[in-house]
């Protein structure tokens, strides 16, 4: 699981220096942790995960990676890479403009990888002390090729995205937060469901339990619609 390791240890240095700075725009979470899927993925893994957040002025930007890889007695059961960036500009109060580009790999699920370029319009529906809820919508573009040996299919489809992002401090040291997305083409249709909630456990370090479904209505042959993903992560925020 070399990659992954290195995967880990990129996280942890680029953690510590971007801590180091102090009054830094930069804030983020790296996660190491326990993952059983089900799915077109039975597998217990060890995984690896990552947020990068730059926020100045009317600026927000959103770096999100995720890995996971499990090998058993020198076979590969499980191999998924997933890297997002979501840039917005705040236009009012509660209002902002966006750039979405994402972009997965994973094997096990039939494709080669899939990509994704999406922008639109956002608004902040709830800004309280202790919660918040955004959502936003807008036109984008996705392209996917389907894994084979003489080489798969492949789909472009214009695309509609929606997302919305809720996160809700339940205590001083208990945070929940429920993401959704949609990514509705003529061709297929991708969603996503992320439930989590993250409990502090001292300083920085803090434990998440989270359950993610990833839907595709319209899949390769043999592979199943819904993806299931349970987790449990030890977490370092900064």
């Amino acid at each position: 699981m070399p990659r992954l390791i290195h995967f880990a240890l990129l996280m942890a240095l680029c953690t510590s220096a971007v801590a180091q700075e102090g009054d830094s725009p930069w804030s983020g979470d790296a996660e190491l942790g326990f993952v059983a899927s089900e799915g077109n993925t039975d597998a217990k893994s060890i995984t690896a995960n990552g947020s990068l957040i730059w926020e100045e002025g009317n600026w927000k930007n959103d770096s999100q990676m995720q890995t996971l890889n499990t090998e058993s007695e020198g076979v590969r059961s499980a191999e998924r890479y997933f890297v997002s960036n979501r840039l917005a500009y705040t236009i009012s109060p509660h209002n902002y403009l966006f750039n979405y580009i994402a972009w997965e790999d994973d094997r096990f699920s039939g494709y080669k990888y899939r990509a994704t370029i999406a922008f639109g319009y956002g608004r902040r529906i709830i800004e309280q002390p202790d919660m918040l809820w955004d959502a936003e919508i807008g036109p984008g573009y996705r392209k996917a090729e389907e894994l084979s040996e003489t080489g798969g299919a492949t789909e472009e489809d214009g695309i509609l995205r929606a997302a919305s992002n809720f996160r809700w401090k339940i205590s001083p040291t208990a945070t929940f937060e429920q993401k959704l997305s949609v990514d509705h083409g003529a061709e297929n249709t991708v969603s996503k469901s992320t439930t989590s909630i993250k409990t502090t456990v001292k300083g920085g370090v803090a434990l998440k339990v989270s359950y993610m479904v990833h839907y595709t209505d319209n899949v390769p042959q043999d592979k199943v619609h819904a993806d299931k993903q349970t987790t449990v992560t030890m977490v370092y925020s900064f």
